[in-house]
C-alpha cells in the first residue's frame, strides 16, 4: 500500500540564509507593508487595502505578497495572531466555499 510522505513547507525555527520579511498592516492608513533586507539594503513594499479589506485581511495580504514575491527560503515575522493561526493550519486545510469574498481571493 502506498501513502504520501508529507514535506512541511513551514518551519517553527528560522531558516538560516533565508531572507527575513517583516509584515504589518494599519487600520487607519488602510495599508499593509512588507520590509526586508537584501545585500545590506533595506527594501519595502506598500499594499493598498480594497473596500473589502479588514485589518486581518490586510495582514494576510502582506504575507501572501511576501510568499509570492520571494522564490527562495523565507522567514516571515508577523504580529497578527490571526495570520499566525492561518499559517499554522493552511497545510492541512481543505478548499471550501467561504462567504467572505476577499478571503477567497487571498487563499486562491
Amino acid at each position: 500500500q502506498w501513502g504520501w510522505i508529507q514535506c512541511p513547507k513551514r518551519s517553527l525555527k528560522p531558516l538560516s540564509g533565508a531572507i527575513t520579511a517583516y509584515t504589518d498592516a494599519g487600520r487607519k492608513s488602510k495599508t499593509a507593508a512588507v520590509t526586508w533586507q537584501e545585500e545590506g539594503q533595506w527594501h519595502h513594499h506598500i499594499l493598498q487595502a480594497t473596500d473589502l479589506d479588514t485589518l486581518q485581511t490586510m495582514e494576510l495580504l502582506a504575507v501572501v505578497w511576501a510568499m509570492m514575491h520571494f522564490s527562495g527560503p523565507l522567514n516571515i515575522v508577523i504580529d497578527s495572531l490571526y495570520v499566525a493561526g492561518v499559517c499554522e493550519r493552511i497545510e492541512d486545510a481543505s478548499i471550501k466555499k467561504v462567504q467572505n469574498r476577499r478571503l477567497h481571493e487571498l487563499f486562491m
